[in-house]
């Protein structure tokens, strides 16, 4: 006899949970995504409904793995992009270049990235 998980099926209340995106903080959803946390939990630990935060990081989870590998790392004060610089002897330096997290800045990174603001 085939058993399901008991969470299928299990319906959480709506009751408080927003149904609109437009107050989440894409850093720190972005930082609890690449960190292995689930839909279910971002929606729970943000205060928003399964879909609307299914949807939010399904249209930007692409470009978040793809700034990782490009040294991209942004939280809510600052973006630091982690810039190589060649040795004269061969190799390079990876260098930190730290900037405010300014609306010129984070659209500047969006253009090179191909990011969708």
């Amino acid at each position: 006899m085939k058993m399901s998980h008991p969470v299928v099926g299990l319906r959480r209340s709506r009751a408080g949970l927003s149904s609109s995106p437009a107050m989440l903080k894409e850093p720190a959803v972005r930082a609890g995504f690449l960190a292995g946390m689930t839909i279910v939990r971002l929606a729970e630990t943000f205060g928003v409904m399964d879909h609307v935060m299914h949807d939010y990081v399904y249209a930007r989870c692409e470009q978040w793995r793809a700034s990782e590998k490009r040294g991209i790392r942004e939280d809510a004060r600052r973006i630091v992009v982690f810039s190589r610089h060649g040795r004269e002897g061969g190799g390079y330096d990876v260098r930190p270049i730290s900037l405010p997290r300014i609306t010129m800045h984070v659209k500047a990174i969006d253009e090179r990235t191909g990011r969708a603001a």
